[in-house]
Formats: C-alpha cells, sequence, structure tokens
C-alpha cells in the first residue's frame, strides 16, 4: 500500500501545479472533504468543507473565534441569568431582527433535537423575540455548553440563502470559492481598510491526497480537517514536521458495540479487548505526532468531574511490578485466558472467537485495522473490518467533544443510544441535567460515570487526531480543543463587522 502513496502524490503535485495560487494578499485553504457548498443546516448537516464555508460567511447569535472561545456574532452582548435558565442576547440591528432570529433558530432547534435527543438543546424550553432586538432563550435546566453549540456552523442563520458574515462570497471559479471581508466602518479612512478589501481567501474542498500535495508545492497556505484516516498523505508528502499542525483536541476515538447480539456484549470480553491493545504502538503505526491514549470514556481535567474512573483491567495491573513491556505481556496472557473461558462457557464454540469491525473505508483505517487485528489476535480472537455501514459487532466513534464536559461523552451510553448501557447510570444522568442545584448535579454526573466505568460500554484507543498544514507563524490559526479553525482571523477580520 505504501508504494501507491508516493505515486498519488506525485500525480496529485502536478494538478495542483497548475495555475498557482500564491498572489498578494490572498490566503490559499484546502479544507479535506468534498467540494464546497454553501448548505443551509436547517435542511441538513453541513459537511466538514461546507462547515468551513458556512462558518466563514454566516453567523449564529455567536460564533467561535481562532482560540476556539465563544465571541459575538448576530450578538453584540448577552446576559445569562444566576440559575442559569435565561439567556438574553441583544441583536446588532444592521445584521438582523429578532422576530426573524427566533423563527430560524427554532428551526434548527427542533431538526438537531431530531438527530440527536440528548443534545444540550433538550433543555431549551422557548425562544421569544423581547423587543426588535432582543432574543430571550428559556431553559428548563441549566445547560452550561449552550453558548459553544450556538457558536458551532450548525446554527449559522441564512437568510434566503445569504449569510451575514464575517466573510463575503466574492466570486466562484470552479471548485474554488473566492471569499473576502466585509468593509468595516471605523477603518472607512485608513489605509488598513483598503489592506483588508483587497486580500482574499481561495477555499477549496478536496480530497487528502490532493491537499496535501496542494500545500507541499507551496500552493496552499492552510490545509485543514485532518484526521487519522488520512493522516499517512502527510507523512510520506515529507511535509516539514514544524509545518504539520495536531489539535490537543479532547473527545472518544474507539469501539463501541455495534449489535445486541455481539460476543462482545460480555462485559469479560470488552475488558479482554480493550486490555490487549498496545495503545502506543497504534499511534507508532499511524505515525502520528502528538498521540495520546487513552484508556477510559472522559478525559482528564473536565470542569465538571473530579477525577474519572479508570477501567478496572487498569486497577488491577497499576501495580504490577517490572517494566512496561513486562507487565503489558502479562495483560495479554490474563486477556486471552479470560476470552478462553468465555469461550469454554459457550455451545458449539469453536476456533477463535470472530469480532466484526466496522470502520470508515480510508488508508487510515487499513493501518489502525492491521495493528488491533495483529494485537487481538494475540488473545485468540480473530477481527474482521467491514465498512462502516455495514452490521458490526463493534463500531468506530471518531468525535471531538464540543466542551469540556462529561455530559457529552456520558451521553453517547445511553441506553437510548444502544446496549450495553446502564438503567442507573441513566437515572443519575437525567437527575443531573435537570436539577439546578450545583451540587446534586456533581454528585449525579460522578455516579452515572462510575455505574458506566464499571460496565466498561466502551473499549477507548486515545484522544481524537485532528491536523492542519501550516507555517507555524500562519496569522489567524492557532491550535485549539475544538480543532476549529476559522477563516475570518486567516485575513485579519477580527470583529468581522
Amino acid at each position: 500500500m505504501t508504494r501507491t502513496f508516493p505515486h498519488m502524490l506525485a500525480v496529485a503535485l502536478l494538478l495542483a501545479g497548475c495555475g498557482g495560487d500564491n498572489r498578494e494578499g490572498q490566503v490559499s485553504v484546502s479544507v479535506i472533504g468534498r467540494e464546497t457548498r454553501l448548505r443551509d443546516p436547517a435542511v441538513a448537516t453541513p459537511r466538514q468543507a461546507d462547515a468551513a464555508l458556512l462558518g466563514a460567511t454566516a453567523q449564529g447569535l455567536v460564533r467561535l473565534n481562532a482560540e476556539a472561545q465563544v465571541e459575538p456574532g448576530l450578538a453584540i452582548r448577552w446576559a445569562i441569568s444566576d440559575d442559569g435558565l435565561y439567556y438574553t442576547f441583544r441583536l446588532d440591528r444592521e445584521l438582523a431582527d429578532a422576530d426573524r432570529v427566533a423563527r430560524i433558530l427554532r428551526r434548527l432547534i427542533r431538526r438537531h433535537l431530531a438527530v440527536d435527543p440528548t443534545s444540550g438543546l433538550d433543555a431549551v424550553r422557548e425562544i421569544v423575540a423581547v423587543t426588535p432586538e432582543v432574543i430571550e432563550m428559556r431553559l428548563s435546566a441549566p445547560r452550561t455548553e449552550l453558548l459553544t453549540i450556538l457558536a458551532g456552523p450548525g446554527f449559522a442563520l441564512l437568510n434566503r440563502g445569504q449569510g451575514s458574515g464575517p466573510l463575503l462570497i466574492d466570486g466562484k471559479v470552479g471548485r474554488l470559492t473566492l471569499l473576502r471581508a466585509k468593509p468595516v466602518a471605523e477603518l472607512a479612512d485608513d489605509a488598513r481598510a483598503q489592506a483588508l478589501a483587497d486580500r482574499r481567501i481561495r477555499l477549496r474542498g478536496e480530497r487528502a491526497a490532493l491537499a496535501v500535495a496542494r500545500f507541499a508545492d507551496g500552493e496552499a497556505t492552510l490545509v485543514a480537517g485532518g484526521g487519522y484516516n488520512d493522516f499517512i498523505y502527510a507523512r510520506v508528502a515529507d511535509i516539514p514536521p514544524r509545518s504539520i499542525q495536531i489539535d490537543p483536541a479532547n473527545g472518544l476515538f474507539g469501539f463501541r458495540v455495534g449489535r445486541s447480539s455481539s460476543p462482545a456484549m460480555a462485559p469479560e470480553i470488552r475488558q479482554a479487548l480493550s486490555m490487549a491493545l498496545d495503545r502506543n504502538a497504534l499511534g507508532a503505526a499511524l505515525g502520528a505526532p502528538g498521540w495520546r491514549p487513552a484508556q477510559a470514556i472522559l478525559p482528564p481535567g473536565l470542569t465538571d468531574l473530579a477525577e474519572p474512573s479508570r477501567p478496572f483491567w487498569a486497577q488491577a495491573f497499576a501495580n504490577v511490578r517490572g517494566s512496561d513491556r513486562q507487565a503489558f505481556t502479562i495483560r495479554i496472557a490474563t486477556a486471552r485466558r479470560i476470552v478462553g473461558i468465555w469461550r469454554s462457557q459457550q455451545p458449539q464454540a469453536d476456533g477463535p472467537l470472530r469480532i466484526e469491525v466496522a470502520m470508515p473505508e480510508g488508508p487510515g483505517s487499513t493501518i489502525l485495522f492491521a495493528a488491533i487485528m495483529r494485537q487481538w489476535r494475540a488473545i485468540g480472537i480473530d477481527a474482521v473490518q467491514v465498512r462502516s455501514t455495514d452490521a458490526a459487532d463493534l463500531r468506530l466513534i471518531d468525535a471531538v467533544a464540543p466542551a469540556d464536559l462529561a455530559d457529552w461523552y456520558l451521553s453517547w451510553f445511553l441506553c437510548a443510544r444502544g446496549r450495553p448501557c446502564s438503567e442507573e447510570a441513566d437515572k443519575a444522568f437525567a437527575i443531573a441535567r435537570s436539577t439546578t442545584d450545583p451540587a446534586l448535579r456533581a454528585r449525579m454526573i460522578a455516579e452515572a460515570e462510575q455505574r458506566l466505568a464499571a460496565i466498561a460500554p466502551f473499549i477507548p484507543i486515545a484522544q481524537p487526531l485532528r491536523w492542519s498544514l501550516a507555517a507555524p507563524d500562519l496569522p489567524g490559526f492557532r491550535l485549539n480543543a475544538r480543532a476549529v479553525h476559522p477563516l475570518a482571523p486567516l485575513i485579519g477580520n477580527q470583529n468581522g463587522r
């Protein structure tokens, strides 16, 4: 397989070299994915390249800056009541009116809830236009992640197919979309206003191989939207290490059970599968710098949980003496015995245990699965890769958390999303999400986490891998925990007004 990648990149380099993009005052951006289209998030979930265009040319009440911090969008300011149940937004009257914004927001929230009933939007009771310039969102329970959710491109507001900036579409040439900054009134008589007006972003959505080739040839300033499945292209293209930017993204990257008839429904099998993974070796197989292995559902450092629980197998091996390699050898032997005992208790057991694993197609999945297959074979399990659309025993989750809260992680393993699950954890989670008492919420979140940790519904691998290609000193580009890279700061349009 590795012989194929350089050939593909060589062809892509030739294609990328047709017509340079390095023009004065212009930034060429490739987002890994399909061709960019401006899609209304109230109708369909925007794909990765579409989300980049949507976030650049439209905004919601709030938006995310280069550091993934919430900043004003259509709302110039906002206030949150002490009990966290009322959010009041004052709109920029020149950009929107409250009645129209409230109407669009209600449509967006209905669609998001239809897709994910467990999201932070479930507590939104009412959205009302209090005055022509003021909107109030009324909640049934506090949702500290609400602003971050509203700042995503999925809540950008379009009016008759048009957004309010911070950038404007200046034209489209083939698959290339030209973006320019909106005029800034306070800079009207300043030389900076003219400089800003002359700047352009040349945005493409394209395959990873072509995007990387374009960057390697000096034809792209930034490549964004990379994940584990396409990192191999950056490796074989000989990109300077200083230009490979790895976001410190937190989230879920690992396997959950895909069907109720799976052997992985047995908790001892899930524990054996998890303890048999050499997570550092998986990162080495992908060649990913900044790889952060994970053994638990939750990462450390969440704002609403003091310390996440460690899986039982990790606790059991915490005090094993010897080198890391010796400890891992003991883990493999233990996992093999667990699988053997389970197999001996099954009727008509014959040969190795077979586990089907659903993963997206792509070189990263091929590399990762090959390494996992070898590791699981050592404990008597034959893993077989199937397509992500096929029925499978295990399915890969690869998602970045929108906020540093335990709620998002735990919600993936509620009974409404499938089994194995814990009804007691569901009850604790529901109490935590409905109460206005911070102390009770903290206790219930901790209880839900502990109950889920006890049944191990997830086989963690690492934190999600999110990468970009950019010069370390590229203005307006910042690594962040959400792996969000808005386009407006790249040309200095910081306030977008």
